[in-house]
């Protein structure tokens, strides 16, 4: 195992290709990571030890799985692609240790956006021990599948993910910037946002036209009271409905009257044209709530 070449590198992921005639498949969103220096800075961003338990979304042909597997991780991996499950049997090392590689890797041919996760990983994975979840995400679906995991049942240590650079940029936006908007805000109020580092788009093959970004989310242990998450989320996107005009226009068809808007605004001591983009959490939590 030592004289392996990874199936991250660019010669082996070829091979891959070739000797399976692979095709990336746009649906799917696949773009295969060949960046040995870019998965180990995810596997490193995910502080991966010995014995972690870790949920991998959307495996490809193994580049990630791999280092998860030799940095000591057990992966239980959700796939849709089902040309993938040979690949990964046949490419991913027999043995890892002194274990055989069913006993450290398991992959489940289902959409995580139908994962039942207690169900699906009960008999794999120990709930007493914290789980991880590592995965380069497609980026049509990245925003579904990060609240699918925030709003799951299962707790989680922590969510590694390579996503889409723009998409990355909302997820840690500050107040005031451009990138602030409904998307910083549901995060915000769940988890704890690091951007970790940058993944240009040379480093995948075939190459997408945008580079990328990984990602740490982390659960924050007292969350914000947003009320019910439902009518915060809408509260919300209407008052960033027209990121250009004041928080008095866009809160015109939430609350018609303008003396109870003038009421409200004043509530939050700020000035009457104040931009959405400049509103803290805390004040957007008392919007929706003055609002409920």
């Amino acid at each position: 195992m030592t004289n392996r070449i990874p199936i991250g590198s660019p010669v082996r992921t070829q091979a891959i290709i070739n000797r399976y005639f692979v095709k990336a498949k746009k649906n799917l969103g696949q773009n295969f990571l060949v960046d040995q220096n870019a998965i180990l800075g995810i596997v490193n961003a995910a502080d991966i030890q010995e014995g972690d338990q870790v949920i991998e979304i959307g495996p490809g042909i193994g580049s990630l799985t791999e280092q998860l597997l030799l940095h000591g991780a057990k992966v239980f991996a959700y796939e849709v692609d089902d040309s993938l499950p040979k690949i990964l049997q046949n490419e991913l090392p027999a043995k890892i240790g002194d274990q055989p590689l069913d006993q450290r890797f398991h992959l489940l041919l289902k959409d995580v956006l139908q994962a039942d996760f207690k169900k699906d990983i009960g008999a794999f994975f120990d709930f007493s021990q914290p789980i991880k979840v590592v995965a380069n995400l497609p980026y049509y679906i990245t925003t579904p599948i990060i609240f699918a995991l925030a709003e799951s049942d299962l707790r989680f240590a922590s969510l590694t993910l390579m996503m889409q650079k723009e998409v990355a940029e909302r997820l840690e936006a500050k107040t005031g910037s451009k990138a602030y908007g409904p998307l910083t805000i549901a995060t915000q109020t769940r988890m704890h946002v690091e951007l970790a580092l940058q993944v240009d788009h040379t480093s995948f093959m075939p190459r997408p036209k945008v580079d990328s970004s990984v990602v740490v989310l982390t659960p924050i242990e007292h969350k914000p009271d947003v009320g019910r998450r439902a009518h915060f989320n809408k509260v919300v996107k209407m008052c960033f409905a027209q990121r250009r005009k004041t928080l008095n226009n866009n809160l015109k068809n939430l609350i018609p009257d303008a003396d109870k808007r003038a009421e409200l605004i004043a509530s939050l001591g700020v000035d009457p044209k104040i931009r959405p983009e400049d509103l803290t959490i805390a004040q957007f939590i008392k919007i929706a709530n003055a609002i409920a």
